[in-house]
């Protein structure tokens, strides 16, 4: 697996999938959400006051070739509510973005940090929660885990924090060296 960090606006670069956390107790959806709510003129914003995007945990809604953005498709994943957010919780939903992604043959994916921002909880130990859920379950199989490669959307404020996770997953999990970081070397600086 190969980890990236991107600090461009996220509707920018060119990614296979965009994943998003929604909670289901923010209406208009904020943070990155927030930003491509804006970005695709309203539209989840719109399907979330429809009733057709709840923001449930474990939620799943795939939107193929939006336009205005670079991805070619984005997921948009369930927290549930944001004041029931907890590491363990992010940890389940960021296996079950990559079983999601990895399930709709796609090989790399983009994701937001899930309730970066917006809870009470540490960015750095947010990101080791998702990361570590993402390994754990590429790591079942060996051609999964060789072929991905996940790029955390973040804001250049953030990115300290962000390697401090990154580094604490490093630290806490025993990848035996399939989680290729080569590329961050300079956000470790």
């Amino acid at each position: 697996m190969q980890l990236t960090i991107s600090t461009e606006n996220p509707d920018l670069p060119k990614h296979e999938c965009l994943v998003l956390g929604l909670f289901a107790d923010e209406k208009p959806p904020r943070g990155t959400s927030g930003f491509i709510d804006w970005r695709l003129n309203g539209m989840i914003s719109r399907e979330i006051k429809q009733g057709n995007i709840s923001g449930e945990f474990k939620e799943k809604i795939v939107i193929p070739y939006p336009k205005r953005i670079g991805a070619e498709m984005l997921l948009l994943f369930g927290l549930g509510n944001s004041h029931d957010i907890n590491y363990d919780k992010i940890y389940n939903a960021a296996y079950l973005i990559a079983e999601t992604v990895y399930g709709m043959s796609r090989h790399s994916f983009a994701f937001e940090i899930c309730g970066e921002d917006r809870t009470g909880l540490v960015t750095a130990n947010i990101v080791e929660a998702m990361v570590t859920g993402i390994f754990d379950f590429l790591s079942e199989d060996v051609e999964r885990i060789s072929h991905m490669t996940c790029c955390i959307v973040t804001s250049g404020a953030h990115l300290q924090e962000v390697s401090l996770g990154i580094q604490q997953f490093k630290t806490n999990v025993n990848d035996k060296g399939s989680v290729d970081i080569s590329a961050l070397e300079n956000s470790f600086a």
